[in-house]
């Protein structure tokens, strides 16, 4: 039997919609915040298996330590999922668990100061290394601070004014069955059933006047952070670095196009300047032998598909030493823009190939697994198996590629830029305008030729 196969017979998916709405972690959307609402996701995964319901705190963490499995939550820009790994036999317990922190979170005061007074310490942590916002400027730009624009991160006035009322008046709205998925992986399906009915069938029903999400809207443009120059007596081993993100809007993860453009990611691939045995052995993709293998300048610069339901961002990532942040965007937009040319067989079919690996030994992981049904099924009510998957990337042609290539650089793109010293940066919609225009330096000799 293929790998393919096996995993497929080994991963069947099968859903069941409960009567309440709820179909058999639990996932609620970050993007639908409000303007009110903003860093309640992040207040959220903050407050999960704290006390609930009749459980105080002490007894949740002690429960938990006794399971001896791994109990958490994590909250991303689409979902937050509260998850546990556990021994057979502890399975009702951990649901259990899971139903009281997500149904009947007691949520005081003192838990809600308490997870306060983490999330300044992380902002504070996170302040010392600036380019860890970048992501976060990056989707606030591209969809104008809106829906997929929204932080997942509180901001420090957030975290002060955040409140028990606050969060338990978004609660309310957004907690319901028909947002809920109870997904599991290793035990029957019908057992699974039993356990959502037993815990999450009074879960509640979704409201008279369903809540609809407004579609994400790309706007795009462009937005830097210049941060402060440490003072002299500071001493700092490494040297600063501008870190750029640009990027074009494309389809969400349910469209068709998904499988090119994830095959083209992995074509353009991309990572840091040093690997061992020297910069860049043993790797071919194109920001490998174009970019990092050319110029001594550039310390990172790697392809990245940001997928939502949607929409999703196709970008790239770079960074380079502050006296050539004028060539940067000219490296990083004219890679976007020839992304397509001169692409060979072989080229494809060795991204499609690392396409097809990599996705078939991530979901050899039953936790991969776990989150990859809970998404999808929240997502589009069902789950592409993985031999499908693999047949989909196999019917990914080169006029694919040039296609999706072509419509992603047509568009606005977003550009956004943290360091020190930013004022040489090139505008990035003006050197876009040059190579369409043919008033850029051409050739791809002339282009590269800041060694």
């Amino acid at each position: 039997m293929s790998p393919v196969a096996s995993l497929t017979r080994a991963a069947k998916t099968q859903i069941t919609r409960l009567a309440n709405g709820l179909r058999v972690g639990h996932a609620r959307r970050p993007r639908d915040e409000l303007p009110i609402d903003r860093g309640v996701s992040h207040f959220l995964s903050g407050l999960a298996f704290k006390s609930a319901g009749d459980i105080s705190e002490p007894e949740m963490t002690s429960t938990i330590s006794k399971l001896g499995g791994n109990i958490f939550c994590t909250a991303t820009r689409e979902a937050i999922m509260y998850q546990g790994a556990v021994l057979h036999h502890e399975v009702p317990m951990a649901m259990n668990l899971l139903a009281h922190t997500v149904l009947r979170p007691n949520i005081t005061p003192d838990e809600v100061q308490h997870v306060r007074e983490s999330i300044l310490f992380e902002l504070h942590h996170m302040a010392a290394r600036p380019e860890s916002y970048l992501v976060e400027m990056l989707h606030a730009v591209a969809y104008g601070g809106q829906g997929l624009g929204n932080s997942v991160l509180a901001d420090s006035d957030s975290a002060e004014a955040m409140n028990a009322a606050k969060i338990g008046r978004f609660r309310d709205r957004l907690y319901t069955a028909d947002k809920m998925v109870v997904a599991g992986v290793g035990l029957p399906h019908e057992r699974l059933v039993e356990l959502a009915e037993e815990y999450f069938g009074a879960a509640p029903p979704a409201p008279a006047t369903p809540i609809k999400r407004d579609p994400a809207v790309y706007v795009g443009g462009s937005s830097q952070l210049v941060v402060p120059k440490p003072p002299a007596t500071h001493l700092n081993p490494t040297p600063p670095l501008t870190h750029v993100y640009a990027a074009f809007p494309s389809h969400g993860y349910t469209h068709d196009d998904m499988f090119p453009l994830s095959t083209l990611q992995l074509l353009m691939g991309g990572g840091g300047s040093f690997s061992a045995g020297g910069p860049g052995k043993g790797m071919y993709s194109r920001l490998y032998t174009n970019v990092l293998n050319r110029y001594r300048w550039i310390e990172s610069c790697q392809a990245t598909h940001l997928a939502y339901l949607d929409s999703s961002l196709f970008s790239m990532a770079g960074s380079c030493v502050p006296e050539f942040n004028k060539h940067m965007l000219n490296v990083m937009l004219g890679e976007m823009l020839h992304m397509a040319q001169d692409l060979t067989p072989h080229e494809i079919q060795r991204a499609k190939n690392q396409l097809k690996s990599s996705l078939l030994m991530h979901l050899e992981s039953q936790v991969v697994q776990l989150e990859d049904v809970g998404r999808q099924v929240l997502a589009d009510n069902r789950r592409i198996e993985p031999s499908e998957l693999v047949a989909k990337i196999d019917r990914v042609s080169l006029d694919d590629l040039v296609r999706v290539a072509t419509e992603l650089t047509s568009q606005r793109p977003t550009c956004v830029a943290i360091g020190e010293e930013l004022s040489d940066l090139a505008d990035a919609e003006a050197t876009l305008a040059a190579f369409r225009a043919g008033t850029a330096t051409t050739g791809r000799k002339k282009w590269y030729s800041w060694k």
